[in-house]
């Protein structure tokens, strides 16, 4: 069974989101890469109607970060941005199930970092 956990929506840019994230889970002993980002994989098609929303041009931003901790399989978290919030989600997907430590500690280190700022 494949699910997202919300972790939560913020009133911010995915961009300042993903700095305060990725710097909160380092500094927690965390690893973090970007393994996708829609920004960078649409550069070339800059004036496209978003096919979620409809806007044009579209003004979403979809990043995927994968968390290490000392497991060997990372966490997926992925944050979509549009229209000035972005939703932050955690994966859990049956055939990559990250570890339930690692899990803890993403959802720690996201409340005490970005819900203390009082977004």
């Amino acid at each position: 069974m494949n699910q997202a956990i919300c972790l939560s929506t913020i009133n911010l840019d995915s961009e300042t989101v993903i700095f305060q994230l990725t710097n909160k889970l380092e500094d927690a002993g965390m690893r973090v890469v970007r393994s996708f980002d829609l920004k960078s994989a649409c550069a070339s098609y800059p004036d496209t109607t978003c096919p979620h929303h409809g806007d044009s041009p579209c003004d979403c931003q979809m990043v995927v970060l994968l968390v290490y901790g000392a497991e060997a399989t990372p966490a997926s978290v992925v944050l979509h941005y549009h229209q000035g919030n972005t939703n932050v989600e955690l994966v859990d997907t049956s055939d990559n199930r990250p570890d339930k430590r690692l899990v803890t500690m993403i959802k720690l280190a996201f409340e005490t970092e970005l819900c203390s700022a009082s977004f």
